[in-house]
């Protein structure tokens, strides 16, 4: 099983509620590495097969799959 490692943005409507969209995720089997509550943002990884049902969380704007860093030559 492949894990990927991405960014999760909480709807605007939902911040109040932002620690139950972060439990909701962890139910769906992401593992939460960092909350940024006062960005709506939080991160960690899911087995990629997964992330429809991340999706699919109620509350959740967004998610993104985190991209590799390249130096600036």
């Amino acid at each position: 099983m492949v894990r990927i490692t991405l960014t999760v943005l909480v709807k605007e409507t939902y911040r109040n509620r932002f620690s139950v969209v972060v439990e909701d995720c962890r139910r769906q089997g992401m593992v939460v590495e960092r909350e940024m509550t006062a960005l709506g943002l939080f991160s960690g990884n899911i087995e990629a097969e997964k992330v429809t049902e991340l999706r699919a969380v109620e509350g959740v704007a967004a998610v993104e799959a985190d991209r590799p860093m390249r130096p600036y030559c």
